[in-house]
Parts: C-alpha cells; sequence; structure tokens
C-alpha cells in the first residue's frame, strides 16, 4: 500500500507511453557497430578537460558499450562493484552504494551527468540511490580524492553516470531508438527499457523510461550466518531459518526522463526531466534483535520484520555550453539540478519514519586556452540541502546545509611530460533544528599531478593531493536509533575538517595490439578521521556508537594484466589477470570496519566478429583485519561467464546477450556490507538479455 503523501504513478505511466509514442512515430537508423572503443579511449566527461581516463593523472575506470550492458545489475553498486578497487555496501538486491578502495558513504559523491545525485543514500546503507544503470551510456569511476571539482564530499572517489538525458550532439548521426529487454533467475529479474533521440536542426529530444520488477532473492543456503544463527539459537532454542531465499527483499521500480536541447556547434542550453520510483523491502539490520524484544509493537519497531522503503524523487536538469571568445576563455559551462526527494519507511502497512529533502546544485565554469603555455579552467559551485526527517526512526535531526566553492585547474604540456595542479576552497554552513550549535568553516583542497609517456607504449602518473572533508549533519548532530543497522547514533557538534593526504602512483602500458598492464600503488592518511565508534554500552537496548575523530590511514594496491593469446582476421583471444587490495587502519592501533579483503582473479575472453564469450573467476579472500565489535567474513570464489552476439534485423542492430554468475552457487557474504551475517549475496543465477537499436 502506498502512502498517502506519495502521488501515484501516473506521470510514470505518461512518460513510458511517450516513449513508445516516439519510437513508433520515428524509424531512425542508426546502427551500432560491432567493435567497441576501448575504456582508456573513451572521453570521460567528468574531467576538468573532457580527457581520455589516460591522458589525466587520477586513476579513472570507464565502463561503456558491450561491456556494460552485461554488467549492469539492479541497483549501480552491484553493476560496478566488479572493477578494480571498487566494492559495494549491499544492502540487499534494491539498494547497494559503491565502495571505493575502502571509503564509502559520505566520502563518495554519486553524480549524475556531472551532477549531484541530491539524495540521502550516503545518510544510511539502506537509501538506495536513485540512478538507475540501465540507462547509461557510460558508467565513470575516479578513484582518489576527487573533492577538486566536485566537492569535499568526493574525498574518496566519484560515480558518474552519464545517460544522455539532455542531447548534446546536433546531427542525424546522433538519431538513435533503442528497446532492451532484460531478466535473472536469482532476482526473478523483469526490466523492460526504451529510449529514443531525436530532433531537427537546432533542436534535439530525449526521451526514456524503464520498468523493472524481482521477487526475494534466491540464495544458497540460509540468509543467518552461521554464527548468527548459532546465537539466535542460544537465546531461543525454538527458532527457525529461512533457507534458499532471502526474505522480503523484492522490489519495484519504476522511472523516465524527458529532456531537450536548443543549439548547435558553438553551444547549446538543455532542460530535462526525470523521475525515479522504487518500492522496495529492506532486509533490517535490526532483524537479530526481534527475538530479544518482548513487545513486538516495541517503540523503535523492532517486532517487524516486512521493513518496506518506498522512494521518489522528481529531479530537474539544466546544462548549457557556449564557445566564446573573451580574451584567454574559449567555453563557458553551466551545470545544475533541483530535486525533490521524498521517502517513507513503512512497518506492516504504518509508516515508521518521513524523510525528504529539497536540493539544488549549481556550477559554472570557464575553459580557457594556452595563456603561459598552461590550460585550464576556472569555476564556482553552490548548493543547497534541506533535510528533514520525523518518526521514531528519524536518527538526524532536521537541517539545512549550505555549500559555496570556487576553484582552478591547469595543466600545461612539456613533450612527453604532461603537468596538472589545481586548488578548491569550500565554504560549508550548516544549521540543524536542534539546540546545536551551527557549523561554519572553509576547506581547501589542492591536488598536483604528472603523466609522463616514455617508450612508445608507456607511461607513468602520479597523483598528490590534500583534500579536506566537512563534517556531515548526521555525523555533527544525529542522537537516535539507525535501525537499519542496528545502533544507537550520537553525533558531535565539536567535530573538526578531516584532512587526507594521499599519493598515487600507476604504471601503465598501453597499445592497440600486444601486451596491456598496468599497476598503481596508493597511500592515504588522514588527520582527524572521522568514524562510529562503539562505546561497549546500549541505549534504549540498542550499541550505542558515538562518531569520533582519529589518524587513520588507507593503503593498498590495484593490477591488472591483459596477455593476447592469438589474433587471426577477425579472431582474438586473450587472457586477463587482475588484483586489488585495501587496508584501512587507525594510526594509534586497530583496524576500520569494513574494509574489503584481496581480491585476485583470471579472465578469459575470446571474440570473432560479432561475437563475444568470456569467462571470470575470482578470488576474495578471509577478511580477519577487523574493527572492534565487528565479526571476521570468509573468503569465497566467484564464477562467472557470459556470451553476447551482435547481428543486424533490418535497419536495426541486436546484441543478445546472456551471462551466468556465482556459478559454483557459494554462500557469499560481502564484507563491506552492514547485513554480511543477514544477507548473503546471490546464488547461482542466470541473466538474458536483448538490446535492439535503430
Amino acid at each position: 500500500m502506498r502512502p498517502p503523501h506519495l502521488p501515484s504513478r501516473s506521470t510514470l505511466e505518461f512518460l513510458r507511453m511517450g516513449v513508445v509514442c516516439a519510437l513508433a512515430a520515428h524509424g531512425f537508423t542508426r546502427p551500432a557497430g560491432a567493435q567497441e572503443t576501448r575504456p582508456e579511449e573513451v572521453i570521460v566527461t567528468s574531467t576538468a578537460l573532457r580527457e581520455t581516463a589516460l591522458d589525466v593523472a587520477q586513476p579513472t575506470t570507464v565502463i561503456s558499450g558491450d561491456e556494460l550492458r552485461r554488467r549492469i545489475s539492479a541497483s549501480i553498486g552491484e553493476s560496478i562493484a566488479s572493477q578494480p578497487g571498487v566494492s559495494a555496501s549491499y544492502f540487499g538486491p534494491g539498494a547497494s552504494r559503491p565502495v571505493i578502495r575502502g571509503l564509502a558513504g559520505e566520502r563518495v559523491l554519486m553524480l549524475q551527468n556531472g551532477v549531484s545525485a541530491l539524495d540521502i543514500s550516503s545518510l544510511s546503507q539502506d537509501h538506495a540511490v536513485p540512478i538507475e544503470a540501465v540507462l547509461a551510456d557510460q558508467i565513470e569511476i575516479l578513484k582518489g580524492p576527487a573533492a577538486l571539482l566536485f566537492g569535499s564530499g568526493a574525498v574518496g572517489g566519484i560515480v558518474n553516470v552519464v545517460d544522455g538525458r539532455i542531447p548534446t550532439h546536433f546531427s542525424h548521426e546522433a538519431d538513435r531508438t533503442a528497446f532492451e529487454a532484460r531478466g535473472d533467475t536469482a532476482l526473478h529479474e523483469r526490466t523492460a527499457v526504451g529510449r529514443a533521440d531525436f530532433g531537427e536542426g537546432s533542436l534535439r529530444v530525449h526521451v526514456d523510461g524503464f520498468r523493472r520488477t524481482t521477487a526475494d532473492l534466491k540464495i544458497p543456503g540460509y540468509a543467518f550466518s552461521a554464527l548468527e544463527r548459532a546465537e539466535h539459537i542460544e537465546e531461543a532454542s525454538d527458532e527457525t531459518f529461512e533457507r534458499g531465499r532471502l526474505e522480503n527483499s523484492d522490489s519495484e521500480t519504476v522511472g523516465g526522463s524527458f529532456g531537450f536541447s536548443v543549439g548547435g556547434e558553438r553551444g547549446f542550453v538543455g532542460l530535462s526531466f526525470s523521475r525515479f520510483d522504487t518500492e522496495y523491502g529492506a532486509v533490517v539490520g535490526h532483524a537479530h534483535l526481534e527475538h530479544e524484544q518482548d513487545d513486538p509493537e516495541d517503540e523503535h519497531g523492532l517486532g517487524h520484520d516486512d521493513v518496506r522503503i518506498d522512494m521518489r524523487q522528481d529531479r530537474y536538469d539544466l546544462q548549457a555550453e557556449r564557445q566564446i571568445a573573451l580574451g584567454v576563455f574559449e567555453r563557458v559551462r553551466l551545470r545544475g539540478a533541483y530535486s525533490d526527494y521524498r521517502h517513507v519507511e513503512l512497518e506492516a502497512d504504518e509508516i515508521g519514519a518521513r524523510f525528504r529533502q529539497d536540493a539544488y546544485d549549481v556550477k559554472l565554469s570557464l575553459d580557457h586556452g594556452e595563456m603561459l603555455g598552461w590550460r585550464g579552467a576556472i569555476g564556482a559551485q553552490y548548493a543547497e540541502l534541506d533535510f528533514a526527517a520525523s518518526g521514531a526512526e528519524a536518527f538526524a535531526p532536521p537541517s539545512v546545509a549550505k555549500h559555496a566553492a570556487a576553484f582552478l585547474f591547469e595543466k600545461r604540456d612539456f613533450g612527453d611530460l604532461t603537468l596538472e595542479w589545481g586548488v578548491r576552497a569550500e565554504n560549508q554552513r550548516i544549521q540543524a533544528e536542534r539546540d546545536a550549535p551551527r557549523y561554519d568553516d572553509t576547506a581547501v583542497s589542492v591536488s598536483g599531478g604528472a603523466v609522463w609517456r616514455f617508450a612508445g607504449a608507456y607511461s607513468l602518473s602520479t597523483h598528490l593531493t590534500r583534500s579536506q572533508r566537512h563534517p556531515q549533519a548526521a555525523e555533527l548532530y544525529a542522537d537516535g536509533p539507525h535501525l537499519a543497522i542496528g545502533r544507537w547514533e550520537l553525533g558531535d557538534a565539536g567535530l573538526r575538517k578531516e584532512t587526507a593526504r594521499t599519493v598515487d602512483l600507476t604504471l601503465h602500458r598501453h597499445a592497440p595490439q600486444g601486451l596491456h598492464w598496468s599497476a598503481g600503488v596508493f597511500y592515504n592518511a588522514f588527520d582527524d578521521y572521522i568514524y562510529a565508534r562503539p562505546l561497549g554500552v546500549e541505549q534504549d537496548g540498542l550499541p550505542l556508537h558515538a562518531y569520533t575523530q582519529q589518524d587513520g590511514e588507507f593503503y593498498g594496491f590495484e593490477g591488472e594484466l591483459t596477455i593476447p593469446i592469438f589474433a587471426a582476421g577477425a579472431s582474438h583471444f586473450e587472457i586477463r589477470f587482475a588484483a586489488d587490495h585495501v587496508r584501512g587502519r587507525l594510526k594509534d592501533g586497530g583496524d576500520l570496519p569494513q574494509i574489503p579483503p584481496l581480491r585476485y582473479g583470471v579472465e578469459l575472453h575470446y571474440e570473432r566478429d560479432r561475437l563475444h564469450i568470456g569467462v571470470e573467476t575470482y578470488v576474495y579472500d578471509d577478511q580477519d583485519k577487523i574493527a572492534v565489535e565487528e565479526r571476521p567474513t570468509n573468503g569465497y570464489t566467484m564464477l562467472d561467464a557470459d556470451v553476447s552476439y551482435r547481428f543486424g534485423v533490418g535497419r536495426s542492430d541486436v546484441l543478445v546477450f546472456l551471462r551466468g554468475s556465482n556459478l559454483l552457487d557459494e554462500e557469499a557474504r560481502r564484507h563491506t556490507s552492514p547485513l554480511k551475517e543477514l544477507a548473503p549475496l546471490p546464488g547461482r543465477s542466470a541473466l538474458l538479455g536483448v538490446r535492439a537499436e535503430f
């Protein structure tokens, strides 16, 4: 049952009808080529000067083309969790947020077309990210501090989903009509997507819509881990456990967007409206406490095992660019978004909590040509977030946060050596409704980097940053039950900025033909790292965690090696080895929680004309470097395989893809998930999809 304050889905039905009508009315021809572009050659739109991944000093990954279609999952976190240096929080299939090099939540910024998602997914792991991966043209991952261009919240990295909802290309070559349908056996997923891009002259139009339904997740064995079951039996010997299915993990998600732009080669102005509407079961972290409650209707709702989240975001985007001739300045860029976000948490059809956030973010930048040999960009950004929560589970008070920033980025080529540097100053003011002092401070981030190309195919990249992150409202003012992860959180209004000093060093060998490899190491030293520390006592029956600050460090490596076995005519066969590792520690001793373990694996890829066959297996090591009150996690092995084929049907280009995941049907629990003891990853599954483009 939908709560009365949320509107019906009639608007989404209208958007889907619009997609169908647009597709029926236009029969544009745009065959997609059989050859895929290597990710390193794709333009990364979230970089300052719109360059490729190999042209920037910061470690960057881009997923696009057929690889993206094969890897898309029900959430953005799961869609990219297998990328080097990336994991996910996994709060069940409906909510999973990216984790980059062990950093998560407020330290990883989610972007949509270069603008903040403006959601509250970083507030709690059970909140879904309202960005739909199935609509993406490419997903960009910047690893390490990206605070310079995007704000202090990007101290750990960014994930930018590019979906083209505001058209930027003004020619019939950009005309496209696409349908996609996919289904997954573990999720019982049924997804349908439609998209059309068309226009005449100076007017371009984009329309899309999608719908996804999933049932309770199929899992190998029990939902509760062996340790969790033993603890339950010790306290309630007659308790039974669910096996083979993760209860209350189903979902229904619909959404769509309409956008248009007016302009041409010299510039454009575009607007879009989009809606993301989802209802999903929350595999609540406090479920393991239910048997301890004498009153099933206690004030914190611990007696309910059917908690559901009903979420809706309406979003309005603006994007404008224009070539100019104003001294050294060559182009002006404007991006902005306004978000109307609402969600309620339902307990047995009763509303347990309401969350809302009205927010906007706008950024203006000027690109300049060579000035004393340097080229770059200067800009300013302003964002305001008006957050409110009510109900027994509203652990964070209402607050208004205002961010104002200015930044500068410069780059210069010296033959085979490229240098880059930048600086950003960002003021943040937060006022909470509770009787608490206002936060008002300025963070300054600086970065420098170099890319040295040598011996033809080799390059060495180094990136040095000093980035600062402001504490967020929940860290400052929280005082209440955070039931999603089963604890009482207490903020500290006296928290200071945290400062991170990061060194990245990556060596590449990149060649169109032949051996391809990269090896990188990183070290991230934090002063005044903010985290929730368990106090060893309880508040109203929940473990009490207080936000505090302590120096910490993160360090690790990422590497991959691709060896071509043979290439003959249209056939190509290669083997790829990959590994990554991160360690997160407090400097005075002790490990930080939810740090991903060592991961290593091998992939085999065969291509012949439009056929692709891949097999990959990855080993996830045991994680026994654990924080206080955290359990170790057993390692596991994931074996996946996929096959895809492109072929033409009339004027259309069709991609059919089949992917088998967890073929060994392993019980896999992700250490980065706060629900690892209650919710394993999906069991053996098969995903079948077809995409047609006209």
